[in-house]
């Protein structure tokens, strides 16, 4: 079992290997943790003798164990080369990739964030993490966007990874999504009209906004087809932010409640 599994995270650093087989690997002590306390399936985890060391690895090892998964103790050289950071803390966890789909746009109110090409996981996972704190219903990767379960993304979730619905779609794909669900298509643009602009009643009870790579701006596809355009007004001489803060900025500003 060791080797197997062993084996399984060490040919999921690969995206090809993630997206054939449908699972993913977290590692860390506090993304583990964040892992099983979400409820998600967990097959395996694989850890160092040192994790039993500290009281937190101890107590991961029992909700480990509490939850039924399987644990494999390895040596340090084995976990390191299945592992993407230099440092996984005695411990990685290999699960399946949750089967989200995007919800009917029931209820009063609903929002969906669209990742156009984001490609740096940095800034992916701290989207993904802002957009679950403000109450964000799900969002959609479109093609060019950096694979959601590469694991600089998962880890910088901060878990919300876990419990927050993450879709990857074609732009066709979720244009029609849109269409069928009545939800217009706002895009952040810094030619947009201005967020300190907009009526308080202007906000459309659904609503799903695109923000994209900054330097490359929207994808010609995606520009042609979006409903409006909004911007965040800023002090001269500045022409743009990190896609992260502007994103969190627009979320916050057109959230549902």
């Amino acid at each position: 079992m060791s080797v197997k599994l062993l084996t399984v995270a060490r040919d999921l650093q690969r995206r090809k290997a993630r997206e054939r087989q449908h699972r993913f690997v977290a590692e860390g002590i506090r993304t583990v943790e964040a892992l099983l306390a979400s409820g998600l399936p967990v097959e395996g985890l694989l850890v160092t003798e040192a994790l039993g060391e500290p009281e937190r690895g101890r107590a991961l090892l029992a909700t480990a164990q509490a939850r039924g998964v399987p644990v494999t103790v390895v040596s340090e050289a084995d976990l390191a080369s299945a592992a993407d950071t230099e440092a996984p803390q005695g411990v990685l966890a290999v699960a399946p990739i949750p089967a989200w789909t995007l919800p009917s746009a029931a209820g009063p109110s609903s929002r969906i964030l669209v990742l156009d090409a984001l490609q740096d996981p940095g800034n992916v996972g701290t989207v993904i993490r802002t957009a679950a704190a403000l109450g964000v219903t799900a969002t959609v990767a479109l093609p060019g966007t950096v694979d959601l379960w590469n694991a600089k993304v998962v880890r910088s979730t901060m878990g919300a990874l876990f419990v927050h619905p993450t879709v990857p779609m074609s732009w066709d794909a979720f244009a029609a999504y849109a269409q069928q669900q009545a939800m217009p298509i706002w895009a952040a643009d810094t030619d947009g009209v201005g967020l300190d602009r907009l009526p308080a009643d202007g906000r459309p009870a659904h609503l799903a906004l695109v923000v994209s790579n900054e330097g490359a701006g929207l994808s010609a596809h995606v520009a042609s087809a979006v409903t409006s355009r909004v911007a965040i007004r800023m002090a001269p001489g500045i022409e743009s932010l990190n896609v992260a803060v502007a994103a969190g900025i627009l979320m916050h500003a057109l959230r549902a409640d």
